[in-house]
């Protein structure tokens, strides 16, 4: 917490702190206080810091790598289309192990490609699987509908239902309604189940000493909750706005007792005690004491570093749930070590693109190519 100008040292009673700043008589509860609020502050910074690394990510993810994505992505299945013509038209003559390496290789694609475009990869899957991988296939199926109907009375096809690929918004619409009811029969299947499992996992875990733990842990929530009460009443009675004649400084207050509202609403103590500050800037000449014991403000320590796990967990989240992100290795996100890794992977997608366009002249020129790539592949380790 910031010094305040001619303010005395804290002083004790035999029941009660009036604190009122920093000093060097400070008591153990107040140092970390203070200590926990000048960290909160410093990650509320580092959060504003942040916002443009994020966006420099988004952009780059946008102008530069998901073009290489989709260019990625038309490659592939041209690649696919010219491997699949080399061995169901017998452009090539091959061994029985290398004729059947390719086709699993290429059944693969089919298996994992299929629901973003099931009229295309369908075509080539009904060519590329044996009679008896064909016929298992369709057991399994017929064997998940006939139980999704025994459980909840909706025939589906799942080929159907779990495809992704759509030609336009309103086909998306009409194939969401179409299993609409069954998703919602299933989330509520399932969410009925993981409850009665934690249930029971509960009621078995359990024991003396985690309800006492927990009746700590309401007690302390209930003090905390009377501590801030007691702090926001004193504080809306010096700014509550009704009562200031002075247009300028009956609207500062307003602003002011919007956001005490805010974090009162919130039971956001380090909020609060900002505002307190700030309260104490517009009226030196009534400022309010806080009066609690170190037990209290404890628990206002407590809180604020709750809060300052929040806030780093946010910015964590938000950075590394993006697609980008996810071999970012640093510990701490600078804008030096952004722009180096942004860099590095606009280059690798890059290096993946002219790949795919090599691959994709080779097997156009001279299909024999793709016996190299059966022998690569498997050096890989690649097995089926």
């Amino acid at each position: 917490m910031p010094k305040q100008k001619s303010k005395p040292t804290a002083v004790k009673t035999e029941e009660t702190l009036i604190w009122k700043g920093v000093s060097s008589n400070q008591t153990k509860a107040q140092k970390e206080f203070n200590d926990a609020l000048k960290k909160h502050k410093e990650t509320l910074e580092r959060n504003k810091e942040i916002e443009p690394l994020f966006q420099m990510v988004n952009e780059t993810y946008l102008k530069d790598v998901l073009p290489e994505l989709e260019k990625q992505k038309k490659l592939e299945r041209t690649r696919f289309e010219l491997m699949c013509a080399i061995l169901l038209e017998e452009k090539l003559s091959f061994g029985k192990m290398q004729r059947e390496f390719l086709r699993r290789y290429l059944l693969d694609i089919c298996t994992d490609s299929i629901l973003e475009n099931p009229n295309f990869y369908g075509k080539y899957r009904d060519e590329l699987e044996t009679k008896f991988e064909r016929m298992e296939r369709l057991r399994h199926k017929n064997q998940m509908e006939s139980k999704i109907k025994n459980t909840f009375g909706i025939e589906i096809d799942l080929d159907d239902m779990n495809r992704t690929g759509f030609d336009s918004e309103e086909e998306r619409e009409s194939h969401e309604k179409k299993y609409r009811e069954f998703r919602e029969k299933y989330e509520e299947y399932r969410a009925e189940y993981f409850r009665g499992r934690g249930s029971k996992s509960n009621e078995r875990k359990k024991n003396k000493s985690q309800t006492e733990k927990e009746k700590k842990i309401l007690e302390s929530e209930r003090l905390l909750s009377t501590d801030i009460n007691t702090l926001f009443k004193n504080l809306a009675k010096l700014i509550h706005p009704d009562k200031e004649q002075d247009p300028v400084l009956r609207e500062k207050k307003s602003k002011l007792m919007t956001k005490l509202s805010g974090a009162r609403d919130n039971m956001n103590i380090a909020e609060i005690l900002e505002i307190k500050l700030q309260v104490d800037e517009l009226l030196p000449d009534q400022q309010t004491d806080v009066s609690f014991h170190d037990t209290s403000i404890k628990r206002f320590v407590g809180i604020i570093k709750s809060k300052i796990r929040e806030l780093e967990d946010s910015i964590r989240q938000r950075f590394f749930s993006h697609p980008l992100m996810a071999d970012f290795s640093e510990r701490k996100i600078t804008k030096e070590s952004l722009t180096a890794y942004l860099k590095r992977v606009k280059n690798d997608n890059q290096m993946v693109t002219k790949a795919f366009e090599e691959e994709v002249e080779q097997l156009s020129k001279e299909p024999k190519y793709i016996k190299e790539m059966i022998r690569e592949l498997q050096s890989l380790g690649v097995q089926f």
